[in-house]
């Protein structure tokens, strides 16, 4: 019995890696910026929200988190919900 070699092949989409961004505005205060990082990003401490806080504030922007599918997602709306400016982007 010959079996082809394209039998029972599966080719499975390779998932994206999703890059969240925060943005610099006018109205939210580098309190309640700190405050939103805590909260929503469990790696985030005090020490490292204020060094993205002083980062978004200087440049403009800056990569919050990077990860694949839901959780970005998730992050996004929490973090959206808090007041904050943010963008998913895929590079």
């Amino acid at each position: 019995m010959e079996t082809s070699g394209s039998f029972g092949t599966i080719r499975r989409k390779r998932r994206k890696r999703l890059h969240l961004y925060l943005i610099d505005d006018d109205y939210n205060t580098f309190e309640n910026v700190i405050y939103a990082l805590q909260n929503v990003l469990p790696e985030c401490n005090v020490l490292l929200a204020e060094q993205f806080a002083s980062i978004v504030h200087n440049a403009g922007e800056a990569q919050l988190y990077s990860g694949f599918g839901n959780d970005v997602y998730i992050k996004y709306a929490q973090l959206q919900k808090l007041g904050l400016n943010v963008d998913i982007r895929t590079k």
